[in-house]
């Protein structure tokens, strides 16, 4: 049985390690808890200071929203798919998560250029899992 004190340490342990969500089942049970970040949708984002009058840039991590294997481009689509250096409008679909022979988009939060590609065509993504980074100025 879990208590109340189990759970806040489950969720803040969820928080530390930078997952959205986990679930816990047994066979009459099913505990869900979702981590809810301000701001970006689908991203955590933070907030870079300006230095030397630059203005502040402002990074979003894309992580998984379903279990599947990563697909860099639409099995539809032809070339190389998602590269770190890639322009991306916000709502533009980014990367895609395939399973069970459905493919899923997901989208850019922000708009932006790709930093950082932190999976590979056919990796298996987990719920949360950190998929790409991307960097916009504001």
């Amino acid at each position: 049985m879990v208590n109340p004190a189990d759970i806040l340490q489950i969720a803040r342990q969820l928080r530390q390690s930078g997952m959205q969500a986990i679930e816990l089942r047994d066979a009459e049970t099913r505990l869900r808890i979702v981590a809810r970040n301000g701001g970006l949708d689908a991203a955590t984002g933070t907030a870079a200071s300006a230095s030397d009058g630059e203005a502040a840039a402002m990074d979003a991590i894309v992580r998984a929203n379903a279990l599947g294997v990563v697909r860099l481009r639409h099995p539809s689509q032809v070339g190389a798919g998602l590269m770190a250096g890639a322009r991306l409008q916000a709502g533009e679909s980014a990367i895609f998560l395939e399973s069970r022979g459905v493919i899923k988009a997901i989208d850019a939060p922000i708009d932006g250029e790709v930093t950082q590609l932190f999976v590979a065509d056919g990796d298996r993504a987990d719920y949360g899992m950190p998929l790409f980074a991307m960097r916009t100025q504001p």
